[in-house]
């Protein structure tokens, strides 16, 4: 089964500007009646409670069952539907699921938002890349407030507002730092003009930034960010270094992936590499087979990667929500695909993960050293924990953003709440790893945790895989 999100394949895990202006189109801030908004939270309550596998994993049916009764007596007698995503989209951190989303609601064409990216260091906040001209002298520079408010206020507060897996924070920090900008707009206001306090040569200073429309330009500026290739191989120093940048089959599949694999072992093991480091740094998952392949190299007894893959549903019931995403073909075949164990579990038959997979003759026995961040998501945090939970390993860089225990994530489907128009991205499939680990709300944390400093960030210097080959030279 390919873990992907088929119905809504526009959605991403890392929601980039091209996802933004997909929903730019005929956007209105018509008042909604607080009646009809009650409704629209009482059929996204419902439809969570029926169809979400992972819904009371790190919140309790308490916790989230409170936060919509709260949210119900925030509701004013009429509200637009930026007003309303205002009030819904903190649900994010509330289930804490890395796989369910609350959209940006539609925005006007003359949509203002800050023009400047973030980068987060520690407890500090810089100018990390900016999309408006005139602003070149700010990059690096550290920011303390905006608008009179300090910025560590600002960011925690739309902290928030995203998604994330368990209590984990790298994740939600990444996609926060990208699109801090747009953000901070459609929370605190858009608006033409802001006034930021940066320091600067030890002084604090003023300077006031012009808003910048949602624009091409804009969505140009992001498409800078660097671009990896799927997979890599080399050898430096007797050190090999393998980078996997994604564990999606179909992209994988264009590069030839299994013979990559072959070749690239026979490689190590031809040359008596001793060290291999393995990047998973920016790799958001994909799907299991790939991440089996490359287990196999790295293993050597047969391994099962998964305890069980289940839903909690058969049938989606509401289905006049989910209108042009397959939900048809969901509910006629199910049967074929799921096999009731217990009331309200529904096992996945013949799926991959569940299959015993055998190690490679060539796979590799030497000290092994993992690459991670933030975006070390889905299938990449199941990877980094069945690894660690069945060999030794050094990990290196920061906490992977994906849980090392389950996530819920697989097929998802996007309900659209009827009044507001609000969507929500739902994800059915409970993939529950074949580890000893306890569900502690995170990812695999590095041994030695490092991050680019924002001077390292701008010269494009590699602290991560740097330490790593120091570390391995001085060993």
């Amino acid at each position: 089964m390919i873990r992907t999100n088929i119905p809504f394949l526009a959605q991403t895990i890392f929601i980039t500007l091209f996802s933004i202006l997909f929903f730019q189109v005929g956007y209105s801030q018509d008042k909604i009646s607080k009646i009809y908004l009650e409704k629209d939270l009482a059929i996204l309550k419902s439809n969570l409670e029926k169809n979400h596998g992972g819904l009371y994993t790190y919140s309790s049916k308490k916790i989230i069952d409170d936060w919509f009764i709260q949210t119900q007596k925030n509701l004013k007698d009429s509200m637009g539907t930026f007003e309303f995503y205002r009030l819904l989209t903190p649900l994010n951190s509330v289930i804490k699921n890395g796989h369910t989303d609350i959209p940006y609601p539609k925005l006007k064409k003359d949509f203002k938002l800050l023009p400047i990216q973030l980068y987060k260091y520690k407890d500090s906040f810089y100018v990390g890349d900016f999309f408006a001209k005139g602003y070149e002298d700010l990059l690096g520079l550290q920011i303390l407030k905006i608008d009179e408010q300090p910025i560590g206020e600002i960011y925690n507060s739309l902290l928030k507002n995203y998604t994330r897996d368990g209590d984990n924070l790298t994740f939600p920090n990444e996609n926060l730092s990208s699109l801090f900008g747009l953000d901070y707009a459609l929370i605190y206001g858009s608006k033409s003009n802001h006034t930021i306090t940066i320091s600067k040569d030890n002084k604090n200073v003023q300077i006031e930034l012009k808003s910048t429309l949602l624009n091409d330009e804009v969505v140009n500026a992001y498409e800078k960010s660097k671009k990896q290739k799927p997979l890599s191989f080399e050898i430096n120093n007797k050190v090999g270094i393998l980078t996997f940048s994604t564990f999606s089959e179909r992209k994988l599949e264009k590069e030839n992936y299994l013979s990559f694999l072959e070749e690239s072992f026979k490689k190590i093991k031809h040359n008596t590499i001793e060290h291999l480091i393995i990047d998973v740094r920016d790799n958001s998952g994909g799907d299991a087979l790939p991440t089996q392949e490359l287990l196999s190299y790295l293993l050597d007894k047969e391994f099962v990667m998964y305890k069980d893959v289940y839903t909690i549903t058969k049938k989606i019931k509401d289905k006049k929500y989910y209108s042009n995403q397959g939900v048809f073909w969901l509910n006629t075949f199910s049967w074929l695909k799921l096999k009731k164990t217990m009331d309200n579990h529904y096992s996945l038959r013949k799926i991959e993960g569940m299959d015993v997979f055998s190690p490679k003759k060539d796979n590799f026995k030497g000290k092994l050293y993992i690459l991670i961040n933030g975006k070390s998501f889905s299938a990449t945090g199941e990877f980094t924990s069945f690894l660690k939970n069945n060999r030794n390993v050094i990990f290196i860089g920061e906490e992977v953003g994906g849980n090392k225990v389950q996530n819920t994530s697989g097929i998802s489907y996007i309900i659209t709440l009827p009044y507001s128009k609000q969507k929500v991205k739902i994800p059915l499939v409970v993939w529950e790893m074949n580890v000893d680990y306890k569900n502690d709300s995170h990812g695999i944390k590095p041994d030695y945790w490092i991050r680019n400093t924002i001077g390292q960030e701008l010269n494009d210097y590699d602290s991560v895989l740097n330490f790593t080959l120091e570390f391995i030279k001085n060993r």
